[in-house]
Formats: structure tokens, C-alpha cells, sequence
């Protein structure tokens, strides 16, 4: 009598694991093949974008490409930016400040009064989520060393930034943004890995920009 308690107990344990199992495994691959559309959607878009700025050029020589090109019609996933960072494989486009998807829970996001990079000393603050998550776009921002480059590519230009500072700050709601406000700069901020009450700031400053 014992014995068949035992094996249903024991059945049942199995039954609930298998269960969690297949859950599990389900949720992989949903985070997977999520991350893997969102990925084939930004490399598309930043490809538009990037033709989009050259189109841009040419229709300044050829007067007769400037009704096709002006007459196209742009949606609020457009990017207006590109953020890249080799040392960590980072390539995300940035869409328009007053867009719904300018959000952490969506895309890397472009704060409340930044300036874009052609102002001069002005400050482009970004921010991004750090973790597993499938928009945990600067999950490897605690990778970077001291002089990495950070590229911004941005009205037919590309602005080359190198890493200068990075420093821990309360997540209380205030970032304090330590800079020297006589240069052009770019900050990345990030959550602290394994911490809910710290975040991570990274300044960089720019170097040069060049066509591209």
C-alpha cells in the first residue's frame, strides 16, 4: 500500500519536473527567436539609415531623385542614430526623442535633454537596460576599458568617441553627470551588475568625426 503511494508520489514529481522542463525550454526559445527577429530588425534598419543619409547626399547633385526621396513616408521605428561599440559588438540604432518607443522597456534610450553629437560640447545621455532580457542592450557596458572607441553615426557623419571615465552613482532617481563641459561628450548609463540600488555612468569624450 505504502509502495503505490510512494510510486504515484514519485510520478507525480516526475510529472511536475517534466512540466517545468518543457516550460523552461519554451521560454528559451521564445526569448531566443525574439531576440533573434529584433536583431534581423535593427540590422535592417540601421541599413535603411545609413542608405537614407546618403540618399541624402545625393540629392543634393541630382535635383531629379528629390521628389521620390522626400515623398517617402517614415514610421516611428525609423532611427535618426546609430550607437556602435566594437569592443562589445554593440550596434543599436537610437529613434527620435519624442518617440513612444525613445524607451528603456524598448530600445536604447535617448534622455530627456540631450544633445545630439553636432553640438558642440553638448552631451548625448543614453541609457539601456543591463541583465538576460532580450532589450538588455548594455548588458556588456561592464566590459569596457578606459580608451575604448564609441561610435555615434548621425547627420552623414560619424563621431568617434574614447571611453575617458566610468563611476558608480546611487539609483535614487538623479544622475549626477560628472563632465568637462568645455568638451563634446557621450554618457552611457547602465544598472550596476547584481546591485538594485547602483548604477553604472560611462563618459566618453569626442575625438574626431568623419563622413562615412
Amino acid at each position: 500500500m505504502a509502495s503505490k503511494k510512494e510510486n504515484r508520489h514519485t510520478d507525480l514529481i516526475k510529472c511536475i519536473g517534466l512540466f517545468l522542463f518543457v516550460c523552461g525550454a519554451f521560454m528559451l526559445i521564445y526569448n531566443y527567436s525574439i531576440k533573434a527577429r529584433l536583431n534581423e530588425e535593427n540590422d535592417l534598419k540601421i541599413e535603411e539609415f545609413l542608405e537614407s543619409d546618403t540618399n541624402e547626399e545625393i540629392e543634393i547633385l541630382e535635383e531629379d531623385t528629390k521628389e521620390e526621396t522626400t515623398t517617402s513616408k517614415v514610421s516611428s521605428y525609423d532611427y535618426i542614430a546609430v550607437l556602435e561599440i566594437p569592443s562589445i559588438n554593440l550596434k543599436r540604432g537610437l529613434v527620435d526623442p519624442s518617440s513612444k518607443y525613445n524607451n528603456v522597456n524598448y530600445n536604447i534610450q535617448i534622455i530627456n535633454k540631450s544633445t545630439m553629437p553636432d553640438v558642440v560640447n553638448g552631451n548625448l545621455v543614453l541609457a539601456g537596460h543591463n541583465g538576460a532580457s532580450y532589450i538588455s542592450f548594455f548588458k556588456n557596458l561592464d566590459k569596457l576599458n578606459i580608451n575604448d572607441k564609441i561610435y555615434v553615426y548621425y547627420g552623414g557623419y560619424k563621431y568617434i568617441y574614447s571611453l575617458s571615465k566610468i563611476y558608480d552613482t546611487p539609483k535614487d532617481g538623479n544622475i549626477e553627470v560628472h563632465r568637462d563641459n568645455s568638451k563634446t561628450t557621450i554618457t552611457l548609463i547602465t544598472c550596476k551588475r547584481n546591485s538594485k540600488d547602483t548604477q553604472v555612468v560611462y563618459i566618453g569624450y569626442l575625438d574626431s568625426k568623419e563622413l562615412y
